[in-house]
């Protein structure tokens, strides 16, 4: 059989009811992955018993540990789902278009990934149980797409020659540019942002494991929400550098929109809302005769009711 390649390949996500087990009935989405490393690694431990040779008696099996990341480039028809892991909570409204506003709360039970490795493999069919995003990283350049790179962890995997769903919801992708992007910085448009990066890190407990469990992780719970990041900028105005003194609070929203950006096919909206940070104090170095840039690390944080991050997406589906 020829190599199996990654142009042949294709991962959908099915969200669970009951953590590390199959729902009842399936309901698989597409996803639209750059890069998909999520792996099981079971070890082998050696025996330390003694006997009559130097040599060692068989090796026994360790603990499953499944992890990986998952690169996505940022789109709005197929990426609610996914986001809505990252986050935890998510209100939608609307009739076709439809609004998904998502705030950072308990994530939901877990989901399922399934890699198909194409008709050259026999087992094609890889299935992720007990998923959950450990974090998430975000990336917005000045050119180019931006991206979302998920650490997943997850409970155990097999393999199989049919699918988990064989009828997959197709909500189809189309891939933001940099240039669909704006940025707000306090509630007014900021011209000399060059890039911005920020990672939601939701602390995941990896060491669940129970005696008579196999070796599979039982639970993955969550610890704080933790959003920081970085602004680059260039060094056309002192205004993030006094805030930064000052240890003034500001804010900072990143849209993506296409057309209208009313949600309806071809004019779909991405938003993500740090609703409040502070910035760092860093000075802006000296490297040469060119033009300066000031580069600030920020730490988001609840106020109130009011969540450190929402995310709004606006497209044509109805549940995410």
């Amino acid at each position: 059989m020829p190599q199996a390649r990654g142009s042949q390949t294709s991962t959908i996500l099915v969200e669970e009811s009951t953590y590390g087990a199959d729902p009842g009935a399936p309901d698989a989405q597409q996803l639209y992955v750059v890069r998909n490393t999520l792996a099981s690694n079971q070890n082998l431990l050696q025996s330390n018993t003694l006997s009559t040779s130097r040599e060692r008696q068989s090796p026994i099996a360790g603990n499953i540990a499944v992890s990986g990341d998952i690169e996505f480039e940022l789109g709005a028809e197929s990426m609610g789902t996914i986001l809505k892991h990252v986050l935890g909570s998510n209100t939608t409204s609307g009739s076709d278009p439809y609004t998904h506003t998502m705030t950072l709360g308990d994530l939901p039970v877990g989901f399922i990934i399934e890699k198909d490795y194409g008709a050259n493999i026999t087992n094609r069919y890889e299935k992720f149980n007990g998923c959950r995003v450990a974090s998430a990283a975000f990336n917005f350049p000045n050119e180019g797409v931006p991206t979302a790179t998920l650490s997943i962890i997850g409970a155990t995997s097999v393999m199989g020659t049919s699918s988990i769903d064989a009828t997959v919801t197709d909500n189809g992708h189309t891939s933001f540019s940099a240039f669909d992007a704006s940025i707000e910085e306090g509630g007014s448009s900021i011209a000399y942002v060059e890039s911005v990066e920020f990672t939601v890190d939701n602390e995941l407990d990896d060491s669940a494991y129970v005696v008579g469990g196999s070796g599979v992780r039982r639970a993955l719970p969550e610890g704080f929400s933790t959003v920081s990041g970085t602004i680059t900028a260039l060094f056309e105005s002192d205004a993030l550098l006094t805030k930064a003194i000052a240890g003034t609070e500001t804010s900072l929203k990143i849209a993506l929109t296409r057309g209208t950006g009313d949600g309806s096919a071809g004019n779909e909206y991405m938003e993500f809302f740090i609703q409040q940070l502070q910035l760092e104090r860093t000075s802006a170095p000296i490297e040469g005769p060119g033009g300066l840039k000031l580069t600030m690390p920020f730490q988001a944080y609840i106020s109130g009711s009011t969540s450190a991050l929402q995310t709004i997406v606006k497209n044509a589906v109805a549940t995410i």
